[in-house]
């Protein structure tokens, strides 16, 4: 747009009216001159803000493309992802049937190395009836029954024969007590926990000794065979180790193993009632010895009580069984073999093999007058003795009923003196 003064110097203006005119025209200008200024302004602010919208429009426009692409790819990892997690869901399901496969195989081996331990260990289990805690608390049972069978030997309930038992108490008292028992008063009965030892003493022996008798029998039981041809296989099983060459440890624990299974199996089942078709029967051997040790103990005392007499003989069956079972089948099972005892040479209490017949464990120097139950031991490695059960001895004391002489004297003697002296 021209100035003010282009214009003036065009048009050439020389009078006054003219100026004026003219200056008015110029102040018009200048307005629309500021106008047009105002709105170029304007319109440039209005171009910026287009240019800067033009800019962002362009800005997403490209994100936009951006988020496509990136959709595209996400879809694309998605499908990766997919792929491998079922490719891992897969390895994992591998990985669990390994496992599974391995445990099975871990349990075989256990199985097996568990039998062949079972084939070469001596030790016994904690749940078997042999093991040494179980066996001990057996024998303190049997104990127990023992002298439930002899009763408590009460004038109400038993007649006694003291005469008898005088003989029995001198033929049991141990070897090196040179004295003899003798009768004070027949009339007058007492000291009875000595008798009552010497006939549980005498009750276990008796019972010792019929298995032995039985063996001998031309037409004895299952058994009788059994226990001979289990010892005779033993034999040839330590033979067979010696004599053939090898180093496996199954033909080194053969010998053991069948003595203690053979006589395990004795010790379960061994003189158990016959099975029949209709029903079980008394094994022969138990109930020939149960009418013989019947009648054997009434040699000493009869039971007046016919209730109290039903009950204790119904005792003597088990009894009979299980010292059977116990001292001939159950001792072999040990390793090494439990013995068994009688302690009648020592006449001095040992706390370490002997318990007192009341429950005294620890007597130093005291005298013993008999032992009532033997010693059940084992040979210890160094050639002692290792006790499973302490032998029971009657402690000498002092006794009313009997009188000791030095010199032994016929008991048959003494009682006719005493009876003759008292009438």
């Amino acid at each position: 747009m021209n100035s003010f003064k282009e214009i003036k110097n065009e048009m050439n203006l020389t009078s006054k009216d003219d100026l004026d005119s003219v200056t008015s025209n110029q102040e018009y200008v200048k307005e629309k001159d500021k106008e047009l200024d105002e709105n170029s302004i304007n319109k440039c602010h209005n171009c910026q803000s287009l240019k800067e919208e033009n800019i962002k429009l362009k800005e997403n426009i490209i994100n936009l493309n951006m988020v496509d692409a990136n959709s595209g790819f996400n879809t694309t990892l998605a499908a990766v992802r997919k792929k491998y997690e079922e490719e891992l869901n897969s390895k994992k399901d591998e990985i669990k049937n390994l496992k599974e496969d391995n445990s099975k195989l871990r349990e075989q081996v256990l199985k097996y190395q568990s039998k062949l331990g079972s084939a070469t260990t001596f030790r016994l289990n904690d749940d078997d009836k042999n093991n040494p805690v179980q066996l001990n608390e057996d024998i303190l049972r049997l104990q127990d029954d023992l002298a439930i069978y002899v009763t408590n030997l009460r004038k109400s309930e038993v007649d006694i024969n003291i005469k008898n038992i005088l003989n029995l108490i001198n033929k049991s008292k141990v070897k090196k007590n040179k004295y003899t028992f003798s009768l004070n008063d027949p009339n007058e009965i007492t000291d009875i926990p000595l008798m009552k030892a010497v006939l549980q003493r005498h009750v276990l022996k008796t019972i010792l000794d019929y298995f032995p008798d039985y063996c001998k029998q031309k037409n004895s039981g299952l058994e009788a065979i059994f226990y001979n041809q289990a010892l005779e296989l033993e034999k040839l099983g330590e033979t067979f180790k010696k004599e053939r060459a090898g180093n496996d440890i199954i033909t080194s624990a053969l010998s053991v193993k069948i003595r203690q299974q053979s006589f395990a199996a004795l010790g379960n089942r061994g003189f158990s009632n016959i099975i029949n078709q209709d029903n079980d029967d008394l094994h022969d051997f138990i109930k020939e010895s149960k009418e013989k040790l019947n009648k054997e103990m009434e040699f000493y005392r009869k039971i007046t009580d016919l209730k109290k007499k039903e009950e204790v003989e119904k005792k003597v069956t088990v009894i009979i069984r299980e010292v059977t079972r116990l001292f001939y089948f159950r001792l072999k099972t040990q390793e090494p073999i439990a013995e068994w005892k009688w302690l009648d040479d020592d006449n001095k209490f040992d706390p370490a093999q002997m318990i007192g017949y009341k429950g005294e464990e620890e007597i130093e120097d005291s005298p013993v007058e008999m032992c009532i139950f033997p010693l059940i031991y084992r040979e210890s490695q160094n050639n002692g003795i290792e006790p499973y059960t302490k032998a029971t001895v009657y402690i000498h004391d002092s006794y009313k009923s009997f009188n000791l002489n030095d010199k032994p004297q016929n008991p048959l003697i003494l009682f006719t003196k005493s009876f003759f002296k008292n009438k």
